[in-house]
């Protein structure tokens, strides 16, 4: 039997650089190009950096405990009393005019005891009141108490949140009362994924004891614990805490309990590094190119093939 072929039969084409079957060849090769492209940035996750993802944050006390009690109490007979004090010696010197304007004013707890423990994912702050607070008539009580915030899985983030309570209570006597809540991160802006972000917050920033103080447009007292507050929540990331009062009689003083359960997934909002964005958009943007490539070649072969566009033809016999 005699050999036909001893290499593989080919049959080549090729045109001017000018001609219709150039430009036809030149317009698929950017189709096959750009159609991925735009039909992947179309869609939701081509190049969306901001993603979210669920972690139990690291909530703790501050090494000193630091907080701030203020108290202020209103007898039947208008004598008004306040109460001031502060672990931290810089917010406690920062205050410490409370008392020089008020002479009801002291600036210890005298037997106001407020204790701070950790128990099963729940940060808890028990307060117990002397006996002129308990059977004060009326009385308004501020607590600011300051915490550590970390996060460290996708992103790094330290922070030195605030949690401020008010708690007006409008009778005398024995009371407990239960605050039962949440903690929970409320971000402005999502958290970069490339470094570790730091926001400690600087309490001692009124050092010119300017009054009165502004903060979007609200006017606030020098002494007005709920500047604060209101200073605290225009920053990037703040802790809120969402609780539910319960309020009850007995015990042998006002007795209140602030429990503050810290989230088991709180939901991260944060910014990808390009490296990772580029990663999945580059997938996404292959798997779309592929049979877009495919298609476009099998009819740019059959056009040149039934010489639809005119080409020279070369052929190996």
């Amino acid at each position: 039997m005699p050999l036909v072929f001893l290499t593989p039969y080919k049959k080549t084409y090729s045109s001017e650089y000018c001609s219709l079957s150039t430009l036809l060849g030149f317009i698929f090769l950017l189709i096959s190009i750009l159609l991925p492209f735009f039909a992947g940035i179309s869609s939701e996750d081509f190049w969306l950096r901001l993603k979210e993802y669920m972690e139990q944050p690291i909530i703790e006390f501050t090494e000193n405990k630091d907080y701030m009690l203020y108290i202020t109490t209103y007898n039947d007979n208008n004598q008004t009393h306040n109460y001031f004090y502060s672990s931290n010696d810089t917010l406690r010197n920062r205050f410490s005019n409370i008392c020089n304007l008020d002479i009801n004013a002291q600036c210890s707890l005298e037997n106001n005891r407020l204790s701070f423990n950790f128990k099963d994912d729940n940060l808890i702050i028990t307060y117990e009141a002397n006996e002129k607070v308990t059977e004060a008539t009326n009385k308004d009580i501020k607590l600011i108490v300051f915490l550590k915030y970390y996060l460290t899985k996708k992103v790094k983030l330290i922070m030195t949140p605030m949690i401020y309570i008010n708690i007006p209570i409008l009778t005398s006597g024995n009371r407990i009362i239960t605050l039962n809540g949440d903690l929970e991160l409320v971000q402005k802006s999502p958290i970069p994924m490339t470094s570790v972000t730091s926001q400690i917050y600087n309490y001692d920033d009124n050092k010119e004891k300017k009054k009165p103080l502004d903060v979007d447009g609200k006017l606030f007292s020098e002494f007005d614990f709920s500047y604060f507050f209101e200073k605290y929540k225009n920053l990037n990331y703040s802790l809120k805490y969402n609780y539910e009062k319960i309020e009850q009689n007995g015990g042998d003083n006002l007795h209140i309990e602030i429990r503050m359960k810290i989230p088991k997934l709180q939901r991260i909002f944060y910014i990808e590094s390009v490296y990772e964005a580029i990663k999945y958009a580059w997938m996404q943007y292959f798997y779309i190119f592929l049979p877009i490539y495919i298609i476009l070649y099998m009819t740019y072969k059959y056009i040149i093939e039934n010489n639809i566009f005119y080409s020279h033809a070369k052929e190996d016999l």
